[in-house]
């Protein structure tokens, strides 16, 4: 049996709200092949961006807020080499972009709305009035990729 089927047939065992769960950290993981093509110690925008999924700064900070709201522990940036507290950190901000878009009118955000927020920054797509043929197409090819990369897992 394929990955793929063994995925699919894990994903029908689950509960509802276990399954939403599961289908948003396979969404977590395709945002890392999309950022950095999965490299943990990947290092970019001159040194601003580090990860798999490639946060800043902001975004960490951004991350820790939405941990400790939800009783979670925070994650000291210099700890960012270590793989689960990378992935913890992009699920949070990934979350909190989610978040960010329902309380900003959007009642069931798409993989796509949740990446162009994470990728573009929420700010910059709220103020296009989270306008998909607004966003520059670097942003929406590379949300589409992720889009495409989770719905194939899904299958």
């Amino acid at each position: 049996m394929s990955h793929i089927a063994n995925l699919a047939l894990f994903l029908s065992t689950l509960t509802p709200p276990q399954r939403e769960q599961a289908e948003f950290l396979i969404f977590i993981n395709a945002v890392s092949q999309i950022e950095s093509s999965g490299n943990f110690e990947a290092v970019g925008d001159g040194g601003k961006a580090v990860g798999a999924w490639q946060m800043h700064i902001a975004a960490w900070i951004t991350a820790n807020q939405w941990r400790k709201a939800h009783n979670l522990p925070t994650i000291k940036r210099t700890d960012w080499r270590n793989k689960e507290n990378q992935r913890a950190m992009a699920g949070a901000y990934l979350y909190w972009c989610k978040d960010r878009l329902i309380e900003g009118g959007i009642k069931n955000p798409t993989y796509i709305q949740i990446y162009i927020a994470y990728g573009w920054g929420y700010s910059n797509f709220k103020d296009v009035g989270f306008d998909l043929t607004k966003v520059p197409a670097e942003k929406l090819d590379a949300a589409e990729r992720v889009n495409n990369i989770t719905q194939e897992l899904l299958k």
